[in-house]
């Protein structure tokens, strides 16, 4: 095993999404949040690790784009990632819940 990290889960998931939309570089993210260097590697692998349990319900991409064009592949792939973020940020949501025990769905709902 590794040392255990002083960020938080939600912060890293953050981060790793951050980087997996490909809005932003490995060293602008670092700069962005004050930290080491390659540690944006390191929580995108530690997303990957982590969240392979979230992710199981979603089919792997080769199945869905098994006899499709580039377009549609390139679509797919959007989509994939799109539900991988969905899922990440209920997760972040619920682990929010849980420790600042508030309920942050029923709060929006209620606006």
């Amino acid at each position: 095993g590794g040392r255990e990290s002083i960020h938080s889960d939600s912060f890293r998931i953050q981060v790793a999404l951050e980087y997996l939309d490909g809005s932003f570089s490995q060293s602008q993210i670092e700069k962005k949040y004050g930290l080491a260097e390659k540690s944006v590697y390191c929580f995108v692998n530690w997303y990957k690790e982590n969240q392979i349990a979230t992710m199981d319900q979603y089919p792997p991409e080769q199945e869905l784009c098994a006899n499709s064009s580039a377009d549609q592949r390139a679509l797919e792939k959007k989509l994939a990632l799109a539900e991988l973020k969905i899922a990440a940020l209920e997760k972040v949501i619920a682990m929010a819940n849980q420790e600042y025990n508030t309920d942050l769905k029923k709060k929006a709902a209620t606006r």
